[in-house]
């Protein structure tokens, strides 16, 4: 009879246990995730606060930054918005209550820094179109509809 020794099936299983310990974490790292979960959140949240805008009828800033986002609209008063009001401290809010703000997974960065003013008729203050970047992933803010296009 011939067959495989123990000594072999030791070593082979050394080497299998070797090679999963240093390459598998290369091909699955969660990086990826990361970012795609991030430029998920983030054209989520830029799409609600054009939509925002035009349902109130009030002005929605958002600031992006490389690590951060959020979004707000100027106070009321008299039940209005008061668009001659320099502070935007109204925080965009989702249906749970929770505000339309966030920060990047570590490692994971949006480019470029970007300030956009949603107008209620959904334009942007933008003087041109925008992409965002997220790792791989893009999208573009429509500057004269607010639209965020995702290729």
């Amino acid at each position: 009879m011939t067959g495989f020794t123990l000594v072999e099936l030791v070593i082979v299983l050394v080497i299998i246990g070797v090679l999963s310990a240093f390459a598998v974490p290369r091909f699955f790292g969660e990086n990826v995730f990361l970012e795609r979960g991030y430029f998920e959140e983030l054209t989520g949240a830029v799409r609600l606060s054009q939509k925002t805008a035009v349902a109130t009828g009030c002005p929605v800033r958002f600031v992006l930054t490389a690590a951060s986002y959020a979004a707000r609209q100027q106070s009321a008063s008299g039940g209005r918005c008061d668009t001659s009001s320099g502070s935007w401290n109204v925080p965009v809010v989702l249906g749970d209550g929770e505000s339309v703000d966030g920060s990047a997974p570590s490692g994971v960065t949006a480019a470029p820094a970007t300030t956009v003013v949603f107008q209620p008729s959904g334009a942007t203050s933008l003087g041109a179109d925008r992409t965002i970047t997220v790792g791989s992933a893009s999208f573009v803010i429509h500057a004269g509809s607010g639209y965020v296009d995702v290729p």
